[in-house]
């Protein structure tokens, strides 16, 4: 007999979700502290909490990440570290460092909310330099230079052009010269060293004129490249959240998040039939299908269809058919119609399949799995215990 529904307003949520995301904030916490074990005491181990925290929560997130220790956090947008700033207003030692910088315009409301751009592009740093003159304010900020990847950051020229100028980053302070690897998950890739190489000759040159100007090169997979990648200032993202910063080796990272879809309808079909649009997948007379409350709107991407699985229990389960908005279908034939009554959950992510299996079953990353996950689950936080909470 099923149990009558619970009248807590956190169990009423989970009744009605049709998926559960659990997200393990001790584990979150530990990897920060795997991480910051990594490199030498006097790196300052940040954390990159862009796109809601990869999708699992900003709020959440950036306080367990604090509690544990971290004083440095990285967003890409200024919308991103304007809510950081709220969630830690309390906190005057905290550093939000905000990736793309200032769009024109928009130096006031760094300067406001205590956030620290990164310049990337000439026009960026003369458009500070002239607030910062205009508002008589010594605002720190980071320079980003290119030294390899042909994304962001000034050039070489640029480079060599704002160290000859007089003027060139005059009324400003200089918290670091920043650079990023592009191949740092291929520890052998020939790119690394030669970014290494250029990015500590600029930094030489970035200290004759501020010789207090931090360095830093490395993310995730970065820091797994030695010591001398680290320089200052490490930048961590989807380590954090347990995705394998060293795909070519074991994961070293503590898996943080658990998905669970739940069973909608189970159904046997009485003999050959398609399943889903398209009819791309023909279920064999006899098969046992169960149907979930998930799909790409919650971020399943589609490609997941073509080679995917699950697990229930033990039991593995392929993907049937089509990935369609909201639902998913499995075949359960080999699972025993036990594990399939009322509150069956299907496992996405959990102890039997990683974030990162997932995403190769779909011809992705796991980064990319993370910033797809949708608003729809009920999320569940596991709080760090007060025991592992410090302030190393």
């Amino acid at each position: 007999m099923a149990s009558p529904p619970s009248s807590r307003p956190e169990d009423r949520a989970q009744d009605r979700a049709g998926a559960i995301l659990t997200v393990d904030l001790a584990a979150l916490s530990e990897n920060w502290r795997l991480l910051k074990r990594r490199v030498e005491p006097a790196c300052d181990m940040g954390a990159v909490v862009k796109a809601d925290a990869y999708g699992l929560g900003l709020e959440p997130v950036a306080k367990a990440l604090s509690a544990a220790g971290c004083l440095t956090f990285y967003v890409a947008h200024l919308d991103e570290g304007l809510a950081l700033r709220g969630i830690v207003d309390g906190r005057q030692d905290l550093r939000i460092i905000v990736l793309h910088g200032p769009n024109p315009g928009t130096e006031p409301d760094f300067a406001a909310h205590r956030l620290i751009p990164v310049l990337s592009t000439p026009r960026q740093i003369k458009a500070w330099r002239a607030f910062a003159a205009r508002s008589d304010l010594l605002m720190e900020s980071l320079v980003q230079v290119d030294t390899g990847m042909n994304r962001l950051g000034l050039t070489e020229r640029e480079f060599a052009e704002l160290m000859a100028d007089p003027d060139g980053l005059s009324g400003l302070t200089p918290l670091a010269l920043m650079s990023h690897l592009a191949c740092a998950e291929t520890p052998d890739h020939r790119l690394n060293l030669q970014q290494r190489e250029r990015f500590a000759s600029m930094l030489a040159t970035f200290r004759l004129k501020y010789a207090d100007a931090k360095g830093s090169l490395v993310n995730s997979s970065g820091i797994f490249l030695g010591r001398g990648f680290h320089f200052d200032l490490a930048r961590p993202g989807a380590a954090l959240y347990g995705v394998n910063p060293t795909p070519t080796a074991a994961n070293p990272m503590i898996p943080v998040v658990r998905l669970q879809a739940k069973v909608l309808q189970v159904r046997r079909v009485d003999a050959a039939a398609p399943v889903g649009y398209g009819a791309t997948f023909l279920a064999p007379d006899g098969a046992k299908l169960a149907t979930v409350s998930m799909g790409y709107a919650d971020g399943l991407l589609r490609s997941w269809g073509a080679a995917g699985h699950a697990f229930i229990d033990d039991f593995k389960v392929a993907v049937a058919g089509r990935i369609s908005m909201d639902l998913t279908t499995f075949d359960v034939s080999n699972v025993p119609d036990s594990a399939l009554g009322p509150g069956a959950t299907i496992n996405i992510i959990g102890s039997r399949q990683s974030i990162d299996e997932l995403a190769n079953q779909a011809g992705t990353i796991g980064y990319e799995l993370l910033a797809a996950i949708g608003r729809r689950y009920h999320r569940r936080y596991l709080p760090a215990p007060a025991s592992q909470i410090s302030r190393s």
